[in-house]
Protein backbone atom coordinates (compact mmCIF):
# COMPACT_ATOMS: atom_id res chain seq x y z
CA UNK A 1 0.00 0.00 0.00
CA UNK A 2 1.46 3.38 -1.02
CA UNK A 3 2.40 5.74 1.77
CA UNK A 4 1.09 9.30 1.84
CA UNK A 5 3.67 12.07 1.72
CA UNK A 6 3.59 14.49 4.63
CA UNK A 7 3.98 18.12 3.59
CA UNK A 8 4.80 19.17 7.14
CA UNK A 9 8.55 18.62 6.78
CA UNK A 10 8.98 19.95 3.23
CA UNK A 11 10.12 23.50 2.41
CA UNK A 12 6.81 24.33 0.71
CA UNK A 13 8.11 25.18 -2.75
CA UNK A 14 7.30 21.92 -4.53
CA UNK A 15 4.75 19.87 -2.61
CA UNK A 16 3.49 16.88 -4.64
CA UNK A 17 -0.17 16.19 -5.37
CA UNK A 18 -1.67 13.92 -2.73
CA UNK A 19 0.59 15.13 0.08
CA UNK A 20 -1.06 15.91 3.41
CA UNK A 21 -0.49 18.93 5.67
CA UNK A 22 -1.78 18.77 9.23
CA UNK A 23 -2.69 21.89 11.20
CA UNK A 24 -3.98 21.04 14.67
CA UNK A 25 -6.96 18.74 13.99
CA UNK A 26 -7.38 19.74 10.33
CA UNK A 27 -5.79 17.93 7.40
CA UNK A 28 -5.31 19.36 3.92
CA UNK A 29 -4.63 17.31 0.79
CA UNK A 30 -2.66 19.00 -2.00
CA UNK A 31 -4.27 18.85 -5.45
CA UNK A 32 -1.85 20.87 -7.61
CA UNK A 33 0.49 23.83 -7.65
CA UNK A 34 -1.15 26.84 -9.31
CA UNK A 35 1.45 29.55 -8.86
CA UNK A 36 4.94 30.27 -7.59
CA UNK A 37 7.24 33.19 -6.94
CA UNK A 38 10.28 34.41 -5.11
CA UNK A 39 9.13 33.48 -1.63
CA UNK A 40 7.03 30.36 -2.10
CA UNK A 41 4.05 28.92 -3.92
CA UNK A 42 0.27 28.71 -4.14
CA UNK A 43 -1.56 25.37 -4.22
CA UNK A 44 -5.06 24.16 -4.86
CA UNK A 45 -6.02 22.01 -1.86
CA UNK A 46 -8.92 20.09 -0.33
CA UNK A 47 -9.82 19.11 3.18
CA UNK A 48 -9.04 15.52 4.08
CA UNK A 49 -11.58 13.97 4.28
CA UNK A 50 -12.97 16.24 1.60
CA UNK A 51 -15.99 18.53 1.94
CA UNK A 52 -16.13 18.62 -1.89
CA UNK A 53 -14.75 22.15 -1.92
CA UNK A 54 -11.39 23.45 -3.10
CA UNK A 55 -9.29 26.11 -1.43
CA UNK A 56 -6.05 27.97 -2.03
CA UNK A 57 -3.03 27.57 0.22
CA UNK A 58 -0.36 30.23 -0.02
CA UNK A 59 3.02 29.16 1.31
CA UNK A 60 6.03 31.30 2.19
CA UNK A 61 9.41 29.72 2.82
CA UNK A 62 11.19 30.67 6.02
CA UNK A 63 14.43 32.50 5.29
CA UNK A 64 17.41 32.85 7.61
CA UNK A 65 17.82 36.52 6.73
CA UNK A 66 14.24 37.32 7.77
CA UNK A 67 12.70 36.36 11.09
CA UNK A 68 9.14 37.39 10.22
CA UNK A 69 6.63 36.31 7.60
CA UNK A 70 5.54 38.57 4.76
CA UNK A 71 2.22 36.75 5.07
CA UNK A 72 1.64 38.54 8.40
CA UNK A 73 0.36 41.63 6.62
CA UNK A 74 -1.93 39.53 4.45
CA UNK A 75 -3.30 37.75 7.50
CA UNK A 76 -3.81 41.05 9.33
CA UNK A 77 -5.67 42.69 6.45
CA UNK A 78 -7.91 39.70 5.69
CA UNK A 79 -8.80 39.39 9.39
CA UNK A 80 -9.57 43.09 9.51
CA UNK A 81 -11.81 42.89 6.46
CA UNK A 82 -13.65 39.87 7.86
CA UNK A 83 -14.53 41.86 11.00
CA UNK A 84 -16.26 44.62 9.07
CA UNK A 85 -20.03 44.27 9.63
CA UNK A 86 -20.85 45.50 6.13
CA UNK A 87 -18.55 42.89 4.62
CA UNK A 88 -15.92 43.72 2.08
CA UNK A 89 -17.00 42.24 -1.22
CA UNK A 90 -13.63 42.35 -2.97
CA UNK A 91 -11.54 40.51 -0.36
CA UNK A 92 -10.98 36.79 0.01
CA UNK A 93 -12.02 34.87 3.09
CA UNK A 94 -9.17 33.48 5.17
CA UNK A 95 -10.01 29.97 6.37
CA UNK A 96 -6.88 28.95 8.29
CA UNK A 97 -3.24 29.86 8.90
CA UNK A 98 -0.21 28.35 10.55
CA UNK A 99 3.47 27.57 10.30
CA UNK A 100 5.72 24.56 9.93
CA UNK A 101 9.42 24.17 10.54
CA UNK A 102 10.33 25.47 7.07
CA UNK A 103 7.37 27.58 5.96
CA UNK A 104 4.37 29.74 6.86
CA UNK A 105 0.98 29.23 5.23
CA UNK A 106 -2.52 30.62 4.93
CA UNK A 107 -5.62 28.92 3.54
CA UNK A 108 -8.21 31.05 1.77
CA UNK A 109 -10.90 31.20 -0.87
CA UNK A 110 -9.87 29.79 -4.23
CA UNK A 111 -10.43 32.21 -7.07
CA UNK A 112 -10.39 31.98 -10.84
CA UNK A 113 -8.23 33.66 -13.46
CA UNK A 114 -6.42 36.90 -12.80
CA UNK A 115 -7.18 40.00 -14.87
CA UNK A 116 -3.84 39.38 -16.54
CA UNK A 117 -4.89 35.86 -17.57
CA UNK A 118 -8.28 37.12 -18.79
CA UNK A 119 -6.66 39.88 -20.83
CA UNK A 120 -4.33 37.40 -22.49
CA UNK A 121 -7.31 35.28 -23.49
CA UNK A 122 -8.92 38.20 -25.32
CA UNK A 123 -8.69 38.68 -29.09
CA UNK A 124 -6.37 41.65 -29.47
CA UNK A 125 -5.35 41.41 -25.84
CA UNK A 126 -7.74 44.07 -24.50
CA UNK A 127 -11.10 44.14 -22.76
CA UNK A 128 -14.21 45.44 -24.51
CA UNK A 129 -15.36 48.95 -23.51
CA UNK A 130 -18.19 47.60 -21.31
CA UNK A 131 -15.97 45.11 -19.52
CA UNK A 132 -13.23 47.73 -19.17
CA UNK A 133 -15.51 50.21 -17.38
CA UNK A 134 -16.94 47.53 -15.08
CA UNK A 135 -13.48 46.17 -14.26
CA UNK A 136 -12.31 49.72 -13.56
CA UNK A 137 -15.13 50.30 -11.10
CA UNK A 138 -14.79 47.01 -9.23
CA UNK A 139 -11.01 47.21 -8.97
CA UNK A 140 -11.28 50.81 -7.70
CA UNK A 141 -13.92 49.77 -5.15
CA UNK A 142 -11.44 47.23 -3.78
CA UNK A 143 -8.76 49.91 -3.42
CA UNK A 144 -11.25 52.21 -1.67
CA UNK A 145 -12.21 49.47 0.78
CA UNK A 146 -8.55 48.91 1.62
CA UNK A 147 -7.92 52.64 2.08
CA UNK A 148 -10.97 52.91 4.34
CA UNK A 149 -9.21 50.50 6.69
CA UNK A 150 -6.04 52.60 6.73
CA UNK A 151 -3.85 50.59 4.34
CA UNK A 152 -2.37 51.16 0.91
CA UNK A 153 -1.58 48.24 -1.39
CA UNK A 154 1.56 49.50 -3.21
CA UNK A 155 1.45 46.84 -5.95
CA UNK A 156 -1.73 47.40 -7.95
CA UNK A 157 -1.55 45.46 -11.24
CA UNK A 158 -3.63 42.98 -13.31
CA UNK A 159 -1.94 39.97 -11.73
CA UNK A 160 -3.10 41.08 -8.28
CA UNK A 161 -6.80 40.94 -9.15
CA UNK A 162 -8.81 37.82 -9.97
CA UNK A 163 -12.41 36.88 -10.66
CA UNK A 164 -14.30 34.49 -8.44
CA UNK A 165 -14.96 30.88 -9.30
CA UNK A 166 -17.91 30.06 -11.61
CA UNK A 167 -20.59 30.73 -8.99
CA UNK A 168 -19.03 34.14 -8.26
CA UNK A 169 -17.27 34.95 -11.52
CA UNK A 170 -18.62 38.49 -11.87
CA UNK A 171 -16.90 39.66 -8.70
CA UNK A 172 -13.31 40.89 -8.86
CA UNK A 173 -11.08 40.25 -5.86
CA UNK A 174 -7.94 42.12 -4.86
CA UNK A 175 -4.97 39.93 -3.89
CA UNK A 176 -1.50 39.89 -2.39
CA UNK A 177 -0.90 42.31 0.46
CA UNK A 178 2.73 41.35 1.00
CA UNK A 179 4.03 44.91 0.62
CA UNK A 180 0.90 46.74 1.81
CA UNK A 181 1.49 49.46 4.41
CA UNK A 182 -0.60 51.18 7.04
CA UNK A 183 -0.69 54.89 6.20
CA UNK A 184 -2.59 56.04 9.30
CA UNK A 185 -1.69 55.63 12.98
CA UNK A 186 -3.93 54.08 15.61
CA UNK A 187 -5.64 57.45 16.10
CA UNK A 188 -6.60 57.52 12.43
CA UNK A 189 -4.18 60.33 11.58
CA UNK A 190 -2.09 60.08 8.42
CA UNK A 191 1.49 59.17 9.28
CA UNK A 192 4.23 61.67 8.54
CA UNK A 193 5.96 60.72 5.27
CA UNK A 194 9.41 59.19 5.47
CA UNK A 195 12.23 61.26 4.01
CA UNK A 196 13.37 58.59 1.56
CA UNK A 197 11.63 55.40 0.52
CA UNK A 198 12.97 52.38 -1.35
CA UNK A 199 11.25 51.41 -4.61
CA UNK A 200 8.32 49.04 -4.02
CA UNK A 201 6.00 47.37 -6.47
CA UNK A 202 6.09 46.70 -10.21
CA UNK A 203 7.88 49.19 -12.47
CA UNK A 204 5.20 49.27 -15.18
CA UNK A 205 2.48 50.37 -12.75
CA UNK A 206 4.52 52.25 -10.16
CA UNK A 207 3.36 55.83 -9.45
CA UNK A 208 5.64 58.82 -9.99
CA UNK A 209 6.29 59.15 -6.25
CA UNK A 210 7.70 55.63 -6.16
CA UNK A 211 10.14 56.42 -8.97
CA UNK A 212 11.20 59.54 -7.06
CA UNK A 213 11.78 57.71 -3.74
CA UNK A 214 8.88 59.55 -2.08
CA UNK A 215 6.33 58.15 0.35
CA UNK A 216 3.28 56.51 -1.23
CA UNK A 217 -0.23 57.41 -0.11
CA UNK A 218 -3.76 56.52 -1.22
CA UNK A 219 -3.49 58.63 -4.39
CA UNK A 220 -0.56 56.48 -5.54
CA UNK A 221 -2.64 53.29 -5.54
CA UNK A 222 -5.11 55.20 -7.73
CA UNK A 223 -2.35 56.25 -10.12
CA UNK A 224 -1.20 52.64 -10.42
CA UNK A 225 -4.83 51.61 -10.98
CA UNK A 226 -5.10 54.06 -13.87
CA UNK A 227 -1.97 52.62 -15.50
CA UNK A 228 -3.41 49.13 -15.01
CA UNK A 229 -6.63 50.11 -16.77
CA UNK A 230 -4.69 51.55 -19.70
CA UNK A 231 -2.84 48.25 -19.94
CA UNK A 232 -6.11 46.32 -19.93
CA UNK A 233 -7.95 48.55 -22.39
CA UNK A 234 -5.59 50.39 -24.75
CA UNK A 235 -4.55 48.12 -27.66
CA UNK A 236 -1.09 49.71 -27.58
CA UNK A 237 -0.70 49.38 -23.81
CA UNK A 238 1.08 51.98 -21.70
CA UNK A 239 3.54 54.24 -23.51
CA UNK A 240 6.47 52.90 -21.46
CA UNK A 241 5.80 49.20 -22.08
CA UNK A 242 9.13 48.84 -23.91
CA UNK A 243 11.17 51.09 -21.62
CA UNK A 244 14.62 49.71 -20.89
CA UNK A 245 14.91 50.84 -17.28
CA UNK A 246 13.22 52.76 -14.47
CA UNK A 247 14.67 56.10 -15.59
CA UNK A 248 13.18 55.79 -19.08
CA UNK A 249 9.90 54.54 -17.61
CA UNK A 250 9.69 57.65 -15.41
CA UNK A 251 10.45 59.92 -18.36
CA UNK A 252 7.69 58.35 -20.47
CA UNK A 253 5.20 58.48 -17.59
CA UNK A 254 5.87 62.20 -17.25
CA UNK A 255 5.53 62.70 -21.01
CA UNK A 256 2.14 60.96 -20.91
CA UNK A 257 0.82 64.02 -19.04
CA UNK A 258 1.12 66.21 -22.16
CA UNK A 259 -1.90 66.64 -24.50
CA UNK A 260 -0.32 64.35 -27.12
CA UNK A 261 0.75 61.91 -24.43
CA UNK A 262 -2.80 61.66 -23.10
CA UNK A 263 -4.15 61.00 -26.60
CA UNK A 264 -1.80 58.04 -26.91
CA UNK A 265 -2.24 56.87 -23.32
CA UNK A 266 -6.02 56.79 -23.52
CA UNK A 267 -6.33 55.53 -27.09
CA UNK A 268 -9.70 53.80 -27.59
CA UNK A 269 -10.70 54.87 -24.09
CA UNK A 270 -12.88 57.80 -22.97
CA UNK A 271 -10.12 60.38 -23.49
CA UNK A 272 -11.71 63.37 -21.74
CA UNK A 273 -12.84 61.43 -18.67
CA UNK A 274 -9.64 59.44 -18.18
CA UNK A 275 -7.60 62.61 -18.70
CA UNK A 276 -9.67 64.25 -15.95
CA UNK A 277 -8.99 61.31 -13.65
CA UNK A 278 -5.25 61.54 -14.28
CA UNK A 279 -5.23 65.32 -13.69
CA UNK A 280 -7.22 64.89 -10.48
CA UNK A 281 -4.92 62.19 -9.09
CA UNK A 282 -1.84 64.24 -10.00
CA UNK A 283 -3.15 67.20 -7.97
CA UNK A 284 -3.49 65.13 -4.80
CA UNK A 285 -0.79 65.09 -2.15
CA UNK A 286 0.43 62.23 0.04
CA UNK A 287 -1.95 63.08 2.89
CA UNK A 288 -5.01 63.91 0.79
CA UNK A 289 -8.15 61.79 0.82
CA UNK A 290 -9.27 60.42 -2.51
CA UNK A 291 -12.72 61.52 -3.67
CA UNK A 292 -13.94 58.14 -4.91
CA UNK A 293 -17.39 59.55 -5.75
CA UNK A 294 -15.68 61.84 -8.26
CA UNK A 295 -13.74 58.94 -9.79
CA UNK A 296 -16.87 56.77 -10.06
CA UNK A 297 -18.65 59.74 -11.63
CA UNK A 298 -15.92 60.06 -14.24
CA UNK A 299 -16.22 56.34 -15.04
CA UNK A 300 -19.98 56.78 -15.48
CA UNK A 301 -19.39 59.77 -17.77
CA UNK A 302 -16.83 57.75 -19.71
CA UNK A 303 -19.36 54.95 -20.18
CA UNK A 304 -21.89 57.46 -21.55
CA UNK A 305 -19.32 59.05 -23.85
CA UNK A 306 -18.47 55.66 -25.33
CA UNK A 307 -22.15 54.61 -25.43
CA UNK A 308 -21.28 51.57 -23.37
CA UNK A 309 -23.99 49.07 -22.39
CA UNK A 310 -23.11 48.30 -18.78
CA UNK A 311 -25.70 45.49 -18.80
CA UNK A 312 -23.59 43.62 -21.38
CA UNK A 313 -21.93 40.42 -20.12
CA UNK A 314 -18.30 40.42 -19.09
CA UNK A 315 -15.94 39.34 -21.85
CA UNK A 316 -15.18 36.08 -20.04
CA UNK A 317 -18.92 35.23 -20.01
CA UNK A 318 -19.19 35.11 -23.80
CA UNK A 319 -18.07 32.54 -26.36
CA UNK A 320 -16.47 35.34 -28.37
CA UNK A 321 -14.77 36.72 -25.30
CA UNK A 322 -11.66 34.55 -25.37
CA UNK A 323 -9.07 33.66 -27.95
CA UNK A 324 -9.97 29.99 -27.70
CA UNK A 325 -13.68 30.75 -28.11
CA UNK A 326 -14.59 29.17 -24.80
CA UNK A 327 -14.30 29.96 -21.11
CA UNK A 328 -11.04 28.91 -19.51
CA UNK A 329 -11.60 30.53 -16.17
CA UNK A 330 -10.21 27.83 -13.92
CA UNK A 331 -7.12 27.01 -15.93
CA UNK A 332 -4.66 28.77 -13.69
CA UNK A 333 -6.85 29.61 -10.76
CA UNK A 334 -5.25 31.94 -8.27
CA UNK A 335 -1.92 32.22 -9.95
CA UNK A 336 -2.46 35.48 -8.35
CA UNK A 337 -3.51 34.71 -4.82
CA UNK A 338 -0.27 36.13 -5.96
CA UNK A 339 3.03 35.31 -4.64
CA UNK A 340 4.73 37.78 -6.88
CA UNK A 341 3.71 37.97 -10.54
CA UNK A 342 6.40 40.41 -11.59
CA UNK A 343 5.67 39.68 -15.25
CA UNK A 344 5.26 42.78 -17.38
CA UNK A 345 1.79 43.23 -18.71
CA UNK A 346 0.04 44.96 -21.52
CA UNK A 347 -3.49 47.03 -22.14
CA UNK A 348 -10.13 49.63 -22.48
CA UNK A 349 -11.51 51.43 -25.27
CA UNK A 350 -12.31 54.79 -26.68
CA UNK A 351 -14.57 57.74 -26.56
Amino acid sequence: MATTTSADDLDGTDIPAGAILTNKSTKYRFVEKIGSGGYGAVYKIQLDPTDNKEYAMKIEKKLERRDHSKLNMEVHILKLMAQKPEGKTHFLKMIDRGKKEKFFFIVMTLVGDSLLDLKRQRPGGVFSPATGIKVARQSLEAIGELHDCGFIHRDIKPGNYAVGRPQNHRTIFILDFGIARRFVNLSGEVKAPRVKVHFKGTVRYAPLSCHKAKESGPKDDCEAWLYMMVDLCNPDGVLWRKALDRAQTLQLKEESRTPKGKEKLFKEMALEEWSSILSYVDKLGYQDKVDYAYLYGMLDEGAKAMKVDLAAPYDWDTVEGTVEGKETRETQATKSVAIVSKSPLPHCKKK
